[in-house]
């Protein structure tokens, strides 16, 4: 079914772990896929061929070098290069005084992105840059606009919920995705199972929170620039999509250096059973950042690229609410979002 080729805004251990994926799954048919095959795509149909990132320590490297500058562990080694160098990006909001001497970006000249974009033959351009960038993502939007691609927004900025970039999109013939990525298996999705779970069962759900502290890169960002931000989608995606009239939290709580890459959420719910008895749950969940977004971003491409195929544009509402927090159109719960990416790929309307 040939390749599908994209380009990777932000090389951070997001990026690394999608890349080290793409290249595990060729040598192994080891679970950790939501799905291996999709729409007839597998994993390794996956093509990287641009890469853009502002690090002194990435820029001017071979992709498959670059990604070992981060604070992910390898989980493997290339036994060749893929010939992608690292391009300098465009730095407007990228960084900020906590997390420059962590970035330490280069002073190589930026080159241009819409230009870059068509040489590379990039069809898709997938954005990962850190929380809170938000002048940089939207500029990185239009640029994949200008150059005819699609357009993945995995950060909290408002890209695909915005009525305005989103009719660009559609009025251009390339579909838009995203936005704030939602994990594989992590506090967000877990939530909403428990308490989707007790809810079925009868319980009166009273109070919830779900706190994580994390040590890379990301959790500094959020901290320093987005906590209210990120605290009010990840809320609002528990909450609102369970339709739950009780005080519901998730969200950030702090950055410890020496978690590196791990997170820790801390989920607490309370619940009212029969005659009002009461159930607590107290769980801790420990996750990697990097590999934690792999699988689902490796899901979402892989759509993307069948929306190309079919002609969709616009904010694709039916792949946004599959793999995103703050979807234009959120579902009802995980099953119906799973329910309306099938009949998506199958061509068929979404439900609801």
């Amino acid at each position: 079914m040939g390749k599908i080729k994209i380009g990777i805004i932000g090389i951070g251990n997001c990026a690394s772990a999608l890349i080290q994926g793409i290249e595990y799954y060729r040598k192994t048919n080891n679970g950790g896929l939501t799905r291996p095959k999709l729409a007839g795509y597998h994993i390794t149909d996956i093509e990287i061929v641009a890469a853009i990132d502002i690090s002194k320590n990435k820029v001017g490297k071979d992709i498959t070098k670059a990604i070992f500058e981060n604070d992910l562990e390898p989980f493997i080694t290339f036994a060749n290069e893929i010939n992608v160098p690292v391009v300098m990006g465009t730095i407007l909001d990228g960084i900020i005084k906590e997390t420059e001497r962590v970035i330490n970006p280069s002073s190589e000249p930026s080159v241009n992105f819409n230009e870059y974009f068509k040489s590379t033959g990039a069809e898709i351009i997938l954005c990962l840059l850190p929380s809170g960038a938000n002048n940089a993502v939207k500029f990185y939007a239009q640029e994949a606009l200008k150059a005819g691609c699609a357009f993945i927004n995995a950060t909290p900025t408002r890209i695909a919920t915005d009525e305005e970039i989103s009719k660009d999109f559609l009025d251009a013939g390339l579909p838009l995705i995203g936005d704030d990525l939602q994990d594989q298996f992590g506090a967000t999705i877990l939530h909403k199972m428990i308490l989707q779970q007790m809810i079925d069962r009868g319980i009166d759900i009273k109070e919830s929170y779900a706190l994580d502290v994390g040590g890379g890169s990301e959790s500094l960002n959020t901290i320093y620039r987005t906590r209210e931000v990120k605290r009010k989608i990840k809320s609002n995606s528990v909450a609102g999509a369970l339709h739950i009239d009780a005080p519901i939290v998730a969200g950030t709580s702090d950055w410890v250096d020496f978690l590196e890459n791990k997170r820790n959420t801390m989920l607490w719910i309370v619940g009212k059973g029969f005659m009002g008895s009461e159930i607590v749950m107290d769980i801790k969940i420990q996750t990697e950042d990097g590999p934690n977004g792999g699988s689902i971003l490796a899901d979402i491409i892989r759509v993307t690229k069948v929306a190309l195929n079919q002609g969709d544009a616009g904010s694709i509402d039916e792949i946004s609410a599959y793999g995103f927090k703050n979807p234009p159109k959120p579902p009802k719960n995980p099953a119906e979002a799973s329910r309306n990416l099938a009949n998506f790929i199958l061509g068929m309307k979404r439900e609801g």
